[in-house]
């Protein structure tokens, strides 16, 4: 019974060097058309070597593509199968390579992270167990940068850096107005008053600006291969303008215009801003986010952003 085990592993070994060896003598005359016919012969047992050599014909010659998806999916089937049951990291790097160049499949960047986080993930349990420390691996950071927006504030900037599970981020908004200002004053309308002096009296012009600026860090938590939730604190400062008129109060008669800030709390504050993001990786290098910020406990405002990883 073992000799006859023994001959048929033999045969069977005999036959498959047989395919990938005439499969072989095809590809030294560049004849991919017949050595793809021989290589296929080693699909139905996953053999490796006729995987690879299937998988070079694919990127060699585009010609043959049309006539090779259905035996490219197979092949990654079995890939699939060896990285899932054996934890072959060999498969996992190969199916790394079929998801981004789309072979036999379309292109998909969220499996080609998923299979870089299952095979880095192999490794590390590898490494901790092999060694009984953690892995000196380093994993280069990404780094990001865009365009931020939200509804007091829609001109702004982000910039920051996206690790393997953790990242950071620093954000700067404004509304772009700087406007300078020449008294304080309080109350609305009618009833609108300087605070510095008392021989004269505002008169409102109805033309007001808010000056506003917001400025946040925090960290950048990797939820899934190309979502990221990132929150994060700062500090947020906003004064609410008017342009009045300077009424003399002994002899009604006009001083001139001149810009005042509110200090009624309602309107002009300063103080602790917060902010909860999403965001989204479209492709290798471009981005969206969507979040919202609180400001000073009392304004909500919804926020936006686009921008690239390099």
């Amino acid at each position: 019974m073992v000799v006859l085990l023994l001959v048929t592993l033999v045969v069977t070994a005999q036959r498959r060097t047989e395919y990938n060896r005439l499969g072989d003598e095809a590809m030294e005359h560049r004849d991919f058309s017949i050595a793809k016919i021989y290589y296929e012969e080693g699909i139905p047992s996953c053999d490796s070597y006729s995987i690879d050599k299937l998988t070079f014909i694919w990127l060699e010659d585009e010609s043959m593509r049309i006539t090779m998806r259905n035996v490219m999916s197979r092949c990654m089937e079995c890939l699939i199968n060896r990285a899932t049951e054996l934890k072959d990291t060999a498969s996992m790097n190969k199916l790394i390579l079929y998801y981004t160049e789309g072979i036999g499949i379309n292109k998909n960047e969220a499996k080609v992270e998923y299979w870089k986080d299952q095979r880095d993930l192999l490794r590390h349990v590898s490494v901790t167990t092999t060694t009984n420390r953690p892995p000196r691996e380093k994993v280069k950071m990404k780094f990001f940068a865009g365009y931020s927006a939200s509804y007091y504030a829609p001109y702004g900037l982000t910039v920051g850096g996206a690790g393997r599970t953790v990242g950071w981020y620093l954000r700067f908004r404004t509304n772009m107005s700087f406007q300078d200002y020449a008294a304080n004053v309080k109350g609305e309308g009618d009833d609108m008053r300087f605070v510095e002096s008392v021989d004269v009296i505002p008169k409102t012009t109805g033309e007001y600006k808010n000056n506003l600026w917001i400025g946040t860090g925090g960290i950048v938590i990797k939820a899934m291969p190309s979502f990221y939730i990132s929150v994060g604190a700062g500090y947020c400062n906003r004064e609410s303008l008017y342009k009045v008129e300077k009424i003399g109060v002994t002899v009604a008669n006009s001083q001139g215009m001149i810009w005042t800030k509110d200090i009624d709390k309602k309107y002009t504050f300063n103080g602790l801003a917060l902010d909860l993001d999403a965001t989204f990786r479209m492709g290798k290098m471009l981005y969206g986010s969507i979040g919202c910020s609180m400001l000073n406990f009392e304004y909500a405002s919804a926020n936006a952003g686009i921008g690239v990883f390099f």
